[in-house]
């Protein structure tokens, strides 16, 4: 009775954590929604830029239409990797989140990754749009006259450093650094996150070793974790707990652990 209410109160300790965790991935999986979708409308008017067949009544320099175009491929190839990136990790970090065999070690990784994606995706799409102003500026030069280029140049020019100088303040004040931002992780609960799938174990472990009584949760979560976390077992000890002590906990076949003992 006593063991079923303590793996209850880690059971809901956990999940509350789990919680808090999920905060973060929808909110990460947010803001990758939102700049795919920009990107795609943004690499679309590139795209039309770039179909655009050059005036043929008129002579352009040279340098004028290659630094024109070359800006366009770099616009389309900029927002196209912030969408391959944003569905990529809009994807798959809530299946690892969500499906992973580690349970909450798989959790905390799906949120470190999505984490730090965001900074280079958000990069690839603002660069792109300062970009595209800079391709549309020497658009109008190639396809108009000298003095309606000029007009429409200024516009433009302000427009873009307008936006180069809000994005520059906004992130500058509502930005929060990795240094003083609050994670969901807490570190308390570290030692819970070796509890592995019950399920899983009770069918995966060798019939003979279940038999036995030779099945610890603890151990089949503790074994996936990567090779320089058993490496240091022997220097962190019981300290750390991170790894947990090899000896085998009888589950099955003495009634204790689950509590479906043969006597129980």
């Amino acid at each position: 009775m006593l063991h079923l209410t303590k793996n209850s109160l880690v059971t809901t300790t956990a999940r509350a954590q789990v919680e808090i965790r999920q905060l973060e991935v929808d909110w990460y999986c947010g803001n990758y929604s939102a700049m795919m979708s920009q990107a795609a409308m943004l690499a679309g008017f590139a795209y039309g830029q770039l179909t655009t067949g050059m005036p043929e009544d008129r002579e352009t320099p040279f340098w004028l239409e290659f630094l024109y175009l070359f800006l366009t491929c770099i616009v389309i190839g900029l927002e196209l990797s912030a969408i391959i990136l944003s569905t990529a990790l809009s994807v798959w970090g809530p299946s690892l989140a969500l499906r992973g065999q580690a349970g909450s070690a798989d959790l905390h990784r799906a949120v470190d990754c999505l984490r730090d994606y965001q900074e280079h995706v958000f990069a690839y799409f603002m660069v792109g749009w300062i970009l595209y102003f800079i391709s549309a500026i020497l658009q109008v030069w190639i396809f108009f006259e000298h003095n309606i280029a000029t007009v429409v140049t200024l516009p433009f020019a302000v427009c873009c450093l307008a936006i180069l100088y809000y994005s520059i303040t906004i992130t500058a004040n509502l930005r929060v650094s990795e240094r003083e931002a609050v994670s969901g992780k807490i570190d308390a609960f570290r030692p819970y996150e070796h509890v592995g799938d019950l399920d899983h174990g009770l069918h995966s472990i060798d019939p003979a070793a279940r038999e036995r009584g030779h099945f610890c949760v603890l151990h089949t979560a503790a074994s996936q974790r990567p090779a320089q976390t058993t490496a240091g077992a022997s220097a962190s000890g019981y300290q750390s707990g991170l790894v947990m002590p090899s000896f085998a906990v009888p589950t099955l076949s003495t009634g204790f652990g689950l509590g479906m003992g043969r006597n129980g």
